[in-house]
């Protein structure tokens, strides 16, 4: 299920480390085809989990790769303005991009608070802002 207002892209099946939350970000995990949760700001997010993935029971985690571009839900860490740079708050929500981060895509709906979902419109920066 996607958030109101995102088209995705078809997710793909990769492996998860660890458990992994609803339309939170995701990195390259250390095993072959893993993916990790977000734990950092400074992290390069390769894209978003698609559904909530308990490690001790999945086969695998469906993952909406950022590259293959779209509209994707994001829940928000805190007050996103519409517009704003999105990068990966230290738990893997959106949070408006600052200096050391790599944004990930643009707001193109404002979240009051943290805990929303909206739709990011996926703009990969291959450098930090």
């Amino acid at each position: 299920m996607s958030a109101p207002n995102t088209s995705p892209s078809e997710a793909v099946t990769m492996l998860a480390s660890e458990d992994l939350t609803r339309f939170r970000f995701v990195v390259i995990g250390s095993g072959d085809n893993e993916v990790d949760a977000v734990s950092a700001i400074t992290e390069e997010a390769i894209g978003i989990a698609e559904e909530d993935v308990d490690f001790s029971e999945a086969a695998g985690a469906s993952i909406w790769l950022l590259n293959r571009g779209g509209i994707l839900p994001i829940e928000a860490a805190a007050a996103i303005a519409q517009g704003a740079d999105i990068a990966p708050s230290a738990n893997g929500r959106g949070q408006t991009a600052v200096a050391t981060q790599f944004a990930r895509g643009v707001a193109l709906q404002a979240a009051s608070a943290a805990g929303h979902v909206i739709p990011m419109l996926v703009q990969l920066e291959e450098v930090v802002t």
